[in-house]
């Protein structure tokens, strides 16, 4: 039985930092979803700017000789070609759809385990039938999108902040929730 205890906390091992990788996955994928459509509300905003003072007759409306104009209306069309190829090679867009992925398939290999857990546990199956399921099942995992190293610290931190968040809101269900949010950032500070 202790063999067995042991496959089992391998089991529940691998599905906490299931947990744990989808949720650093789809904090990525937030974070470069934001910074992909921000790069693109600056590319939309730039190009109508561009098309607005190109049509304007500005020596009329500013007092500003056409030459100068021209250099400006040239230096600003520079700059969004330079951004859109930036902006292209970054890929911020794709990088999103990535991490999506990867955080939808580590959840579902969280729950799919979750199940074989319980069953492994009405069944009482050896270690040796889970250890090699395990194996068997996940191993594809490793095919996903890496965490960037960079990142890995503060996104785990992230994912334990909000486990530790869940668990106080699910003792605190009668309080509004800005409250409990007031209480829960309070508590860490007192316990510091």
């Amino acid at each position: 039985m202790d063999n067995e205890n042991k496959s089992f906390t391998i089991a529940e091992n691998k599905k906490r930092i299931f947990d744990q990788m989808a949720s650093m996955h789809f904090i990525l994928s937030d974070k470069y979803n934001f910074q992909s459509k921000s790069e693109y509300a600056i590319e939309i905003t730039v190009s109508i700017l561009l098309c607005g003072i190109t049509f304007l007759d500005r020596e009329k409306f500013f007092n500003i000789s056409a030459d100068i104009t021209t250099l400006i209306i040239g230096l600003i069309a520079i700059f969004l070609l330079a951004f859109t190829i930036i902006k292209q090679n970054m890929n911020h867009k794709q990088l999103c759809e990535q991490h999506r992925n990867a955080g939808k398939v580590y959840a579902k290999a969280k729950l799919e385990l979750a199940g074989m857990i319980a069953e492994w546990l009405i069944n009482e199956t050896d270690d040796k039938s889970i250890l090699a399921y395990l194996q068997e099942h996940f191993n594809s995992l490793n095919d996903l999108p890496q965490i960037p190293e960079k990142y890995f610290i503060r996104l785990k931190h992230a994912h334990q902040y909000k486990v530790a968040k869940s668990k106080y809101l699910d003792n605190h269900q009668g309080e509004p929730w800005i409250i409990c949010n007031l209480k829960f950032w309070l508590s860490g500070i007192i316990k510091k």
